[in-house]
């Protein structure tokens, strides 16, 4: 077989697998590409908010392996605590558990909210998959985040 007709070959092959996944709903460059992925999305991420909300997270044990084996906090200590607080209109008391979950909780709402729009409807936002370099930034925005949380002159960002 020839370079030129082996390059035909594959060239109808990726255009058949976008064809059916532009006829199945799919879109490569999205997450929750379908109405019934988005409707599934929306509603986990809802209710587990809902779930976050209703569930009293005051006292309690430490759940975190990391802060048990080394008394340190990690990125997320303090994050379901952070959420609960955020939920029930406590912002200040959210921000002092967990900054950088305070600062995500908006945003997984919106998305939530977003999504279940869209699998009721058919209309509206489709999430784009991060690019290589959001999640190179936030991994070391997380990274920061976990190192100066436990140095002392930082101790304000740890969780209380």
């Amino acid at each position: 077989m020839t370079l030129m007709a082996e390059a035909t070959n594959q060239s109808s092959a990726l255009s058949s697998d976008e064809s059916r996944n532009h006829d199945l709903g799919r879109s490569p460059e999205t997450l929750f590409a379908s109405r019934r992925d988005a409707l599934i999305g929306g509603a986990v991420i809802l209710g587990g908010a809902a779930l976050l909300g209703a569930v009293d997270t005051s006292g309690g044990r430490i759940l975190c392996p990391f802060r048990l084996a080394t008394g340190l906090d990690c990125p997320f200590c303090g994050g379901t605590r952070a959420t609960h607080s955020f939920l029930n209109a406590e912002i200040g008391r959210a921000f002092d558990h967990n900054v950088l979950v305070a600062f995500l909780v908006p945003v997984a709402l919106l998305i939530g909210v977003l999504l279940l729009w869209r699998g009721i409807t058919g209309r509206g936002w489709r999430v784009p998959i991060p690019t290589r370099n959001v999640w190179i930034a936030l991994g070391f925005i997380t990274v920061a985040f976990w190192v100066l949380r436990n140095i002392p002159a930082f101790s304000w960002l740890g969780s209380s």
